[in-house]
């Protein structure tokens, strides 16, 4: 049976999965990562609990990718292992000198919806590393209240729906348009023409596309404004 089957060791997937998240290839196949989340067992979490402490970032980033989706999730986003992978994932954060792996670290908490950790990530939400921003741009949606998104995760999605880079500024956009709770149509048209009050042609023509995303029975002002690619 293959090395990624459900015959394989625990170690066997270990090294496997190292080599996978070693390779460098962000869309490359991970047969291996996908059978340890597929293996939510305490012998799984806790070798990638470990990980998290090991002096090799590659080690600490596979830690942390396992911790994300091991095992099946409930509708409240609780996975078999989720109140000590969010304990060890909090404990580890503030000495992680890599940004690649603070930013998986963060995506971690965003999956297994820690909703305690809501500070400590925002806390992040202006480091210098991209792949920093971007992990607390997705991450928010799932942490912030899901009834009534609070004033400062607005805040923080603004600030990163303006940033230099564009992979940030889609996730932080579509998750104020698409993820936000209790608030108005009104309030998003002033978020709509806040931003494209702001942007170049570049940033309004990523606007308008998001315009296309939204619901068909979407409020058409703010429709119109965020569809809006020229400047008044």
């Amino acid at each position: 049976m293959g090395i990624g089957g459900v015959g394989a060791t625990t170690d066997a997937l270990f090294a496997g999965a190292l080599a996978e998240v070693g390779a460098d290839e962000d869309e490359g196949p991970v047969p291996c990562l996908v059978a340890l989340h597929n293996r939510p067992t305490r012998e799984v979490f806790d070798r990638a609990a470990r990980l998290l402490a090991c002096e090799d970032p590659v080690e600490r980033e596979l830690g942390a990718r396992v911790l994300r989706e091991l095992g099946p999730h409930d509708t409240e986003g609780r996975r078999p292992f989720t109140a000590e992978t969010i304990g060890v994932v909090v404990a580890e954060m503030g000495d992680e000198p890599d940004p690649w792996v603070l930013g998986w670290m963060i995506s971690v908490l965003g999956y297994h919806r820690a909703r305690q950790t809501l500070d400590l990530v925002l806390d992040h939400q202006a480091h210098p590393a991209q792949p920093v921003r971007f992990a607390v741009a997705a991450a928010l949606p799932e942490l912030a209240d899901p009834d009534r998104t609070e004033p400062r995760v607005v805040e923080a999605l603004l600030r990163l729906a303006g940033d230099d880079n564009d992979a940030v500024r889609w996730y932080a956009m579509y998750a104020l348009f698409h993820e936000t709770a209790g608030v108005t149509d009104g309030q998003r048209r002033l978020w709509a023409a806040d931003l494209t009050g702001q942007a170049d042609a570049q940033r309004r023509e990523e606007l308008a596309h998001l315009a296309t995303t939204l619901a068909v029975d979407a409020d058409p002002a703010l429709c119109t404004r965020l569809g809006q690619t020229t400047e008044r």
